[in-house]
């Protein structure tokens, strides 16, 4: 499987937030993870990044938003090396939802949020280990948003 193949792969899985600490995590966190795997077992130099934004820039209903526990959160994306450059890969949105990124295999995809400040490669790396170590308090934290988000995909998935 080439690279291209990989990355459509992964970004094809339906996002989906965990509703529960048992339940699959195909948010940009799930996702994200398996790409890194995936694409570190095929040979690849990669490296996880966080950014910060904000909810309320995204193109969600001001209902949903308010469920959020902050306005302000992290997302994770990738870097690949190619050659002597980092490349920014973001394979958060499906394709059913509309709006994705189909990447060419060699240049940086558009990121899924509007970065408030991204995090540099320690930073990051540090962030994601946190993130996955206090995976299960997130999801209870924020177990209302979370399945407001997966139905309001559902509604707008393209089938």
């Amino acid at each position: 499987m080439d690279l291209i193949e990989i990355f459509n792969s992964i970004r094809d899985i339906p996002y989906h937030c965990p509703e529960s600490a048992e339940d699959l995590n195909h948010s940009c966190w799930g996702k994200h993870r398996i790409l890194y795997h995936r694409l570190m077992k095929a040979g690849h130099k990669v490296r996880y990044r966080v950014c910060e934004f904000k909810w309320s820039e995204l193109k969600f209903p001001k209902e949903l938003v308010d469920k959020a526990p902050t306005d302000s959160d992290l997302h994770l994306y990738l870097e690949i090396e190619l050659g002597e450059k980092w490349i920014k890969l973001d394979c958060s949105n499906d394709k059913s939802l509309g709006k994705y990124n189909k990447w060419d295999g060699k240049s940086d995809t558009e990121l899924q949020v509007k970065c408030k400040k991204i995090l540099s490669p320690e930073e990051s790396a540090i962030a994601e280990e946190d993130n996955k170590k206090n995976h299960n308090k997130i999801v209870e934290e924020q177990q209302e948003f979370y399945c407001a988000i997966n139905k309001f995909l559902s509604k707008i998935r393209r089938n």
